[in-house]
């Protein structure tokens, strides 16, 4: 089965094709530069499932193929949940540049104080049968004054697990135990709908 993959993220491209690879599936995927589209959908909902659906609807829709689209923020309790489902656009300039900005709001609040989670979706749009799948999951930790790791992106270096080690500290293996993309994909092929979409 071919799956359409709704990102132009190069970060997430990768990171998808290698979990589908551990996972052993049969599953083919395909970008979208590969299937033609160069359409971007705006993703303008007040939250992250809707807009992962609208995505994986749009690329669905219109490539005619099975479409798998996620989406992702950063909640941070002691800003009111900012930088919250726009993280990437929250502040311009570079990703250490968010990281900074998220440090200078956060000054002189004690570590503890500066509890988070990344919130994340993945949806998966079947344009025959108009079905949804969709997985939610959200991964605890801590804003550190600390940039720590060389892997990962966004706000990984300085988002700090309950295990003391910073998201971007973890190989790809390790995020892949429990990220959204990694336990989403993991439990679509394991369930029933993967087997009555294939056929």
């Amino acid at each position: 089965m071919k799956i359409l993959l709704g990102t132009n993220n190069k970060n997430k491209i990768e990171q998808f094709k290698r979990i589908f690879k551990s996972l052993n599936s049969d599953v083919e995927l395909v970008s979208l530069n590969e299937a033609g589209i160069i359409d971007d959908v705006e993703e303008d909902a007040d939250n992250l499932l809707d807009n992962a659906k609208k995505k994986a609807k749009f690329y669905g829709e219109k490539s005619r193929m099975i479409a798998l689209s996620d989406d992702t923020g950063l909640f941070v309790d002691a800003l009111d949940g900012e930088p919250g489902i726009h993280a990437k656009r929250w502040h311009e300039g570079t990703e250490i540049d968010r990281c900074n900005k998220l440090l200078e709001k956060l000054k002189g609040i004690p570590e503890k104080e500066r509890t988070c989670r990344y919130g994340g979706v993945l949806t998966i749009y079947n344009p025959q049968t108009k079905e949804f799948w969709t997985y939610t999951n959200d991964l605890e930790a801590v804003i550190s004054d600390e940039f720590r790791g060389g892997f990962g992106f966004g706000y990984d270096p300085i988002f700090k697990l309950p295990n003391g080690k910073h998201y971007a500290e973890l190989i790809d293996s390790e995020r892949d135990k429990i990220s959204h993309r990694g336990l989403g994909i993991k439990k679509f092929l394991n369930d029933g709908t993967w087997k009555t979409w294939k056929k």
